[in-house]
């Protein structure tokens, strides 16, 4: 019994001693533990400056690409500039006439097929807008126009009438005044019969409808320059108010104008199928009788 006594008393001293060796295991655990995840998680420092650095240098490098972009950039449209200037300085300068004076200043002038000439001048008397346009082939010709035989049965195939190219007329606003310059081939055989300059002609009348300021009277201004006269056709003797060396200058009445644009250009577009000509001639003759047809 006395020995059993011992031996319990000897486990009750030994089992504090344990757990309090099994806590200080515990707390070194946890403590290696810690320090072990801190150096596991946290980068060394010479590795984050190694990778800010190259952060730095690569920003530095991107922005100095940046900058040199832009640089390359000034540079390229300072040299278009320079470009231009000297472009300026070797084109002929663009005389004015002494009749535009008396139109006035701070108009708005429409500068058509003058790209080979510097009409900076004109700048005195307002905002010059160039008029941009595609200028028609040189394989088409007048008899595209005005051919001499026309399939009008259609018994080959539908008849093809080619088209001048005209500008977008939307893109630009009133203008007080058109100025073109018409090439002339005189005396050249045929030069009456270009076809570019038939497109000049045309695109001055259209501005003069659809962009043209009209006055009092319903009349817009529209001033040539070129060795040949106008067209008649287009621009009558009537609507001439002046002219000064090679220029014109007309103001004609824009109703007169606008009828003479909406008819079709050249015979090719005149020419229609027998079986449609009875029908179209009653249509013309109650138009000319100011009748509604139907």
């Amino acid at each position: 019994m006395g020995e059993l006594g011992f031996g319990l008393q000897k486990i009750i001293k030994a089992a504090p001693s344990k757990a309090l060796v099994i806590r200080i295991n515990l707390l070194l655990f946890a403590f290696f533990l810690l320090i072990y995840a801190s150096f596991l998680l946290r980068p060394s420092s010479s590795v984050y400056f190694q990778n800010a650095a190259s952060l730095v240098r690569c920003s530095l490098r991107e922005c100095h690409h940046k900058v040199e972009k832009g640089m390359k950039m000034k540079a390229v449209l300072e040299e278009t500039e320079a470009v231009k200037r000297k472009m300026k300085r070797n084109l002929t300068m663009l005389e004015v006439p002494s009749f535009i004076d008396e139109i006035g200043e701070g108009i708005k002038i429409g500068m058509l097929n003058f790209e080979d000439v510097d009409y900076s001048g004109w700048e005195k008397h307002g905002e010059t807008v160039p008029v941009r346009f595609e200028r028609v082939s040189e394989l088409f010709e007048w008899p595209d126009l005005f051919p001499e035989w026309i399939d009008e049965e259609e018994e080959m195939d539908m008849p093809v009438c080619p088209e001048l190219p005209m500008p977008d007329f939307s893109q630009y606003d009133d203008m007080d005044l058109i100025v073109a310059k018409l090439p002339c081939e005189y005396p050249v055989d045929g030069w009456a019969r270009d076809v570019f300059r038939l497109q000049v002609h045309l695109i001055a009348a259209n501005l003069a409808v659809k962009n043209g300021k009209r006055d009092w009277n319903m009349r817009t201004k529209v001033v040539f320059l070129s060795k040949c006269r106008p067209m008649l056709e287009v621009f009558r003797c009537n609507d001439l108010v002046k002219q000064e060396g090679e220029w014109w200058y007309y103001e004609p009445e824009t109703a007169r104008l606008e009828q003479k644009v909406s008819l079709p250009i050249g015979s090719c577009n005149l020419a229609l199928p027998l079986w449609g000509r009875d029908a179209l001639s009653t249509e013309l003759q109650a138009l000319v009788d100011g009748r509604n047809y139907k």
